[in-house]
């Protein structure tokens, strides 16, 4: 992978998935995800080969020997036990053994890396088609009402969202599914809320559970119902494009207010495939700003730019803090 294009190396994101990679350089690997099909396909890749390699498993066989010859096999081993010991043949018969074993070691490593490098070579045109269009509405709906609410209210602490209320996607869009009671809006976002040049932005496996704070409820959340709505409505990216940029000269979308932000603190969502559930974080939204005012993206800085609004017609800058627990109160894994 050639640094001229990637700010990360092969060893740096299989250390990134391993959760191994220093906060800066993981915030800075999923920045780079987020937009990267290449990269997101050989994370994929990475994943995969790990699951296979986890999954081997070396069975004994079963074969039922008769008592009788068991025993004469046995005595006969006996017989032979100090004719074993010390013999040249029988050296060079088990040296010869471990490297038969050897050698198809290394032939399973090398049909490994032949199978990531011809992934490899077609990433770009797999990643690129993997999801091309919109699929049917149902793919992106969760047919258990209960399920979506659940991992709605996984985005927050109880405490949290226990009092929030809850949307969840129906045909014509977001539906209150639970009026709340503190001014939060718990809700399951869907992949359209990716980047526009996002491979994965039609990508049904996405749920992505965040919990709005009153400030973003009032002025982020606007936003999400409206792509939502276009989407369902069959509108073209460009004509969302322009549409979003309207929407924010006329004053029909909000600013952001002083004080947004969500929690996304569930271990259940699945963000991309390339990042899964990724870790648990907190996003705040500012009207277009300079990332240096909050020293994002620099060394040790736990906080990073994220990718969402970037170069889109959104005129949001978002920051993202990753936290150490999840919703649940468990310890999340060290970035």
């Amino acid at each position: 992978m050639s640094t001229n294009r990637h700010p990360i190396e092969q060893e740096e994101l299989m250390a990134y998935l391993d959760g191994e990679l220093p906060t800066d350089q993981a915030t800075e690997t999923l920045s780079h995800l987020e937009l990267c099909p290449e990269c997101q396909a050989l994370a994929v890749d990475f994943r995969g080969v790990s699951q296979e390699l986890m999954a081997w498993e070396v069975e004994s066989p079963e074969i039922g020997i008769p008592s009788e010859i068991n025993a004469a096999l046995g005595e006969r081993l006996q017989n032979r036990e100090g004719a074993k010991v010390g013999s040249p043949r029988l050296e060079k018969k088990t040296m010869t053994s471990r490297w038969v074993w050897a050698g198809a070691l290394a032939i399973v490593c090398v049909a490994i890396g032949l199978k990531l490098t011809l992934t490899s070579r077609n990433r770009n045109e797999d990643r690129s088609t993997a999801y091309p269009s919109m699929v049917s509405i149902e793919q992106y709906l969760m047919p258990d009402r209960n399920a979506e609410i659940a991992l709605a209210r996984s985005a927050a602490p109880e405490a949290i969202s226990s009092d929030a209320k809850i949307l969840i996607l129906e045909w014509r869009g977001y539906e209150t599914a639970i009026e709340g009671k503190n001014g939060f809006v718990c809700m399951v976002e869907r992949s359209w809320m990716s980047p526009f040049n996002s491979a994965e932005f039609w990508n049904p496996k996405v749920r992505v559970p965040l919990c709005f704070n009153p400030a973003a409820a009032r002025s982020i959340l606007p936003l999400t119902i409206k792509r939502t709505q276009m989407v369902l409505a069959g509108l073209s990216k460009a004509h969302m494009i322009d549409s979003i940029k309207a929407g924010f000269d006329n004053k029909q979308l909000p600013a952001p207010e002083l004080g947004a932000m969500c929690y996304m603190m569930s271990r259940a969502g699945h963000l991309s495939d390339a990042v899964g559930h990724y870790v648990p974080h907190l996003m705040f939204y500012f009207p277009l700003t300079d990332k240096s005012s909050w020293g994002a993206d620099l060394r040790d800085s736990p906080v990073t730019l994220n990718p969402q609004f970037r170069d889109g017609p959104e005129p949001i800058t978002e920051f993202v803090i990753p936290v150490g627990k999840w919703s649940d109160g468990t310890a999340a894994p060290d970035m």
